[in-house]
């Protein structure tokens, strides 16, 4: 005759489950960071690809427009540069509505993901000197800098308006570390490359957003 033995099921003690939630949150707390620095870099990426996503678009532009990179108001002889068609314009007047098609004052590609609320709904200002020194889409050198030297746009601070980096604006208008502080922000250059720079690569010795030139002349009548 078998003899029967009683089996009965042995679940967990409370102390072998709160040695399980703590191993449990010890990974969670180890796997967080890196998928934090994931989301970091992905949103760098997608960025950056923005950002070259513009500088086509520029360079579009200027094909039609005898190599300027973006349209640019009158000139302003009191101010001695040309007038912004910026945040100072009605919306349907702001360079990237002649730059984009569909004609829009906020496409998508003017933001940047790691920028939540960016003001005016755009994260890129171009660079204003260009347009004061004459600096044209396909010019290989201005200066003493090549056209992989020459700023040509960069990411701007979230709260600020503004869609140009203008004479000694650099600190109050461009964002220094949106991806980090060991990598800086994205910065389109005039040879079309993006690259995610450190502000003290960005405003170097010899400025790459003011290339050593004379001003532009005013055009004949002022305009």
């Amino acid at each position: 005759m078998a003899i029967q033995t009683s089996r009965r099921c042995r679940g967990f003690t409370l102390v072998e489950l709160l040695v399980v939630i703590g191993i449990i949150a010890v990974l969670l707390s180890l796997l967080m960071p890196a998928l934090s620095r994931v989301r970091q870099q992905g949103n760098q990426v997608v960025c950056a690809s923005n950002l070259r996503q513009v500088g086509i678009a520029l360079q579009m532009y200027a094909n039609n427009s005898r190599g300027w990179l973006y349209p640019v108001g009158p000139w302003d002889p009191i101010r001695g540069q040309y007038t912004t068609l910026g945040s100072n314009m009605p919306r349907g007047q702001r360079w990237p509505v002649y730059v984009f098609d569909p004609p829009v004052w906020n496409p998508p590609i003017m933001r940047c993901p790691s920028d939540y609320q960016p003001a005016e709904e755009h994260s890129y200002v171009v660079n204003e000197h260009l347009a004061d020194k004459n600096v044209k889409a396909f010019d290989s050198k201005a200066g003493d800098l090549t056209s992989s030297e020459i700023i040509v746009a960069g990411e701007k601070i979230s709260a600020e308006t503004d869609y140009y980096m203008e004479q000694k604006e650099f600190y109050r208008v461009v964002e220094l570390y949106r991806h980090g502080r060991a990598f800086g922000s994205n910065y389109l250059y005039l040879d079309m490359h993006v690259s995610t720079t450190p502000p003290n690569e960005a405003l170097a010795s010899t400025d790459p957003w003011d290339p050593p030139l004379p001003p532009h002349p005013p055009p004949a009548g002022g305009s």
